[in-house]
């Protein structure tokens, strides 16, 4: 599974530089209080993309995180309930059966 994301990131960023060098022109940029920035394209897709990104990979982390905490709650009390539990007395084979005369 690691060699597949391996490979489709690759691929993903041979298309980004791809898109990178035949669309390396400036355009512009109006920032919220009315300003204008030239700034290249790809930085801007680039940004973009960032800012779609990032919330969803924190979700998914946290997502992950918390999880891992409630299964490792869950293996814990598991655990316990195993180790710990009420006993119940096993008859020994030998005292199972009344002995034959």
């Amino acid at each position: 599974m690691r060699a597949l994301r391996l490979i489709l990131f690759g691929i993903v960023l041979a298309l980004f530089a791809l898109f990178a060098f035949s669309n390396w022109t400036r355009v512009p940029v109006v920032l919220p209080d009315g300003g204008i920035v030239s700034v290249f394209l790809p930085v801007v897709v680039f940004v973009a993309f960032l800012v779609g990104w990032l919330p969803v990979l924190l979700i998914h982390l946290a997502a992950r995180a918390s999880w891992r905490r409630r299964t490792a709650k869950v293996e814990r009390l598991l655990d316990d309930a195993l180790t710990t539990g009420p006993r119940v007395a096993v008859p020994s084979p030998t005292t199972a059966f009344p002995p034959v005369p």
